[in-house]
């Protein structure tokens, strides 16, 4: 995979801007080939879905304009965008879902939405890819990646690299930090800041993943015996290593970063050479409840999104690496997988067992 160059968020919409400014054949001329080779099924669910004319799709919010404007170009339905927070919009659908009266048709976000799946609430997306351009061929491996063991329900969109460090390198030279162990350096004690681990978040992921790869006495070191700083505030992170109070980042956010970088020229990226991060696909998970109101515009919904343009927007915005061969908008190297053994966290297995992990990181921390 290769999608390395230089970034800056600026750069970044105008890409985006740039993707919504293709011309269209009819109702979807701009990107007409992500529908190539379509079976005749593919009409019938098409002209239904127009007929139904809207769809109701909950995701990041980010992706909110670009999204619902590169859909409606492709399709001619219109997108009914529910931005807001994850995990709130999850625990709607969960109750809409119980309550037989779902007002969502599909959502993209992480795996929150297994525990749906194992009580049978969820539809599942596999029978709904219909298109050739979302076949399993199409993606890296060769394959669909599922979150779930069944491989049906929470289809994976993206697949990129987290757990990386981002420091002030007036500070940080380069080579300083060359393994974790370095980390626990006497000179960074109280100069480490990362997400809390106590919330859900990114802080989550990268301690539970150091957890597995270093084990619970490294977590002690380096949290406790280095003082890391705790904050739930991406924003206030990154302020923390341009200013200098806090020079290392343990669990930035990639989309953070990169606003930062594009304004600031001390800004790096560290992967240690012993664990450069793991495998995660972030909010690209898209699921269905069963039951939803406009079940055919949901399945041309899952088929564009798992499509060329669909994923083109999708990773541009978000700066999460699509699993498609076929897209590139141009990602920082270090969100790219190489050629690394990584940990892939973005499973079944995984998502349950997180719970347990983060209990036990935080009573080794001391609920500090």
């Amino acid at each position: 995979m290769s999608k390395a160059s230089s970034i800056s968020r600026r750069g970044l919409l105008a890409g985006a801007a740039a993707v919504l400014g293709t011309g269209s054949r009819g109702l979807a001329q701009g990107n007409s080939d992500w529908q190539a080779g379509a079976p005749p099924e593919w009409d019938r669910v098409l002209a239904a879905a127009r007929s139904e004319g809207q769809v109701t799709v909950a995701a990041f919010p980010l992706l909110s304009e670009t999204m619902s404007a590169a859909f409606k170009r492709d399709t001619g339905i219109q997108l009914n965008f529910l931005g807001g927070n994850t995990a709130a919009q999850s625990a709607r659908l969960e109750a809409e879902a119980r309550a037989k009266n779902v007002t969502i048709d599909v959502m993209i976000a992480g795996g929150r939405e297994l525990h749906m799946m194992r009580e049978n609430l969820l539809e599942p997306i596999l029978p709904q890819l219909i298109l050739p351009g979302v076949a399993p061929q199409n993606f890296h491996d060769g394959k669909h990646k599922f979150v779930d063991d069944a491989g049906q329900y929470l289809l994976q969109g993206a697949s990129y690299v987290f757990g990386w460090l981002t420091v002030n390198t007036d500070i940080v030279k380069p080579g300083e930090i060359k393994v974790w162990q370095d980390l626990l350096d006497p000179k960074y004690r109280g100069k480490i800041a990362a997400y809390d681990v106590r919330f859900p978040g990114p802080g989550q992921g990268a301690a539970t993943w150091l957890y597995k790869a270093r084990g619970l006495q490294f977590i002690k070191d380096l949290y406790l015996g280095q003082q890391v700083k705790f904050s739930t505030e991406n924003r206030s992170l990154m302020e923390g290593v341009v200013r200098g109070t806090a020079p290392i980042l343990l669990g930035g956010v990639q989309i953070e970063v990169e606003r930062f970088r594009a304004n600031f020229k001390n800004i790096g990226v560290v992967l240690p050479d012993d664990g450069p991060g793991y495998l995660t696909g972030g909010y690209s998970a898209i699921k269905q409840a069963k039951g939803v109101p406009h079940p055919n515009a949901a399945k041309v919904f899952t088929n564009w999104y798992m499509s060329k343009p669909g994923q083109e927007v999708y990773e541009s915005i978000m700066l999460e690496a699509s699993r498609r061969l076929d897209v590139n908008t141009g990602l920082p190297s270090y969100l790219v997988p190489g050629k690394f053994n990584y940990l892939d966290d973005y499973n079944e297995e995984s998502y349950f067992s997180r719970e347990v992990l983060v209990k036990s990181i935080n009573e080794a921390l001391g609920q500090r």
